[in-house]
């Protein structure tokens, strides 16, 4: 190899390093702030930063579903419950005090099986589908597995379909 390629190859080197530092210390940035957060405020941060996509990147989300309001109560998917100390990420159904915004009660519609050594964010199931039932007593989830359950509003019981 001639000196100028030496250079060049070094520059490439120097400029990915360069950018990888940057990106390594704006998701370092963001966890902190992350973990600065509390309450209600903590809650639409983690949503705030589920956006498109999760984890690497590899792995696009399916669309946010429209949330369902019943009685001054809003039920909706949690997309980031890792955030808020839960040991998985998705798979909740939450319900909200329309007014405040505050949590009142939170379920596991279905749980996550991991797979070790496989990286997590491409194994979580997200909903598909929110549905009020007749009676309004009743929700039906629909996850990307294309499985159905159905929360009991009254009880926050979860039944597989």
């Amino acid at each position: 190899m001639n000196r100028e390629t030496n250079v060049l190859s070094f520059k490439r080197f120097f400029l990915i390093l360069i950018l990888t530092v940057m990106g390594s210390a704006s998701a370092c940035s963001d966890s902190a702030q992350q973990q600065a957060t509390t309450g209600e405020h903590e809650l639409k941060q983690a949503e705030s930063k589920t956006m498109n996509t999760i984890g690497s990147r590899r792995r696009r989300l399916p669309p946010e579903l429209e949330p369902i309001t019943v009685d001054g109560v809003v039920y909706k998917e949690l997309r980031q419950g890792n955030k808020l100390g839960f040991e998985q990420k998705s798979g909740f159904l939450i319900a909200l005090d329309q007014k405040t915004g505050q949590m009142l009660w939170h379920v596991r519609a279905y749980p996550i099986n991991y797979i070790e050594g496989k990286e997590t964010d491409v194994q979580e199931v997200f909903f598909t589908r929110l549905e009020l039932l007749p009676g309004n007593q009743e929700i039906l989830i629909e996850n990307e597995l294309e499985k159905h359950y159905i929360v009991n509003l009254a009880d926050h019981s979860v039944t597989e379909k």
